[in-house]
């Protein structure tokens, strides 16, 4: 209480120059909200040197207690509403602070998505699956899929999801990949007799998904292209 009134009474000047003197020899904060800025940035700076980023989860607290999360999602608010100074946002920007966190997520799953598509092949990505950094790619597959089909996803996403061959039907993206499967057994089989039971060396299911092909012929459920794409591997109905 008695330093709040140091500071009423200082910036009423109502503080002589005597004591202002001596508090300022103590290195004394005027203004308890810069200082609790000045500790943020510092939190901040350690974090940013720990792990060469600034992207703070919103739940994250220092060792020292100091909820470092919520301290960066305020520094976004107030930069979105224009009321955070130069200064401080070229010392923010210093430590490439994340200004926009949906955008820089997006990035961040386009960029796991992209590896991902080069190492296996196909965007067939487990709903449950993360990186090996610990981003949930799965969820964020399925999080376009689903802004693509309630309209909710912009141009240029699209257009850069198409451009890496993205499949936006889930259902489409395993037949294709079951479709792969099979025309590999007919390359080294000569034929596509696939054991119910047979399992590929990639761990597909290819005699449960032909299995499904014939009865989804029985039952008029599959497309005239597909039917003609199995034929031309001289496919047993």
């Amino acid at each position: 209480m008695w330093v709040g009134t140091q500071r009423q009474n200082y910036r009423k000047n109502k503080l002589s120059d005597e004591r202002k003197k001596r508090l300022d020899g103590l290195g004394f904060i005027w203004d308890a909200l810069a200082e609790k800025w000045e500790e943020g940035f510092r939190e901040l700076s350690a974090y940013h040197e720990k792990y060469c980023d600034s992207c703070v989860p919103q739940s994250y607290v220092t060792r020292t207690e100091f909820k470092l999360g919520i301290w960066v999602d305020k520094q976004t608010d107030v930069f979105n509403k224009n009321k955070l100074s130069d200064e401080r946002k070229k010392r923010l920007d210093d430590l490439s602070f994340v200004w926009d966190p949906l955008t820089e997520q997006w990035e961040e799953g386009f960029k796991e998505l992209s590896a991902y598509h080069q190492e296996h092949g196909n965007f067939s990505v487990p709903k449950s699956y993360e990186t090996g950094t610990g981003f949930r790619l799965g969820g964020w597959v399925n999080a376009q899929r689903t802004n693509f089909q309630k309209n909710k996803l912009s141009d240029q996403r699209k257009k850069r999801l198409n451009d890496i061959g993205f499949v936006w039907d889930m259902l489409t993206e395993q037949w294709e990949e079951g479709f792969k499967e099979l025309s590999t057994f007919h390359q080294e089989h000569g034929d596509c007799v696939v054991h119910q039971s047979h399992i590929s060396a990639s761990g597909f299911k290819l005699g449960a998904w032909v299995a499904r092909q014939r009865q989804n012929a029985k039952n008029n459920k599959l497309s005239e292209e597909k039917k003609q794409r199995l034929e031309k591997l001289r496919f047993v109905w």
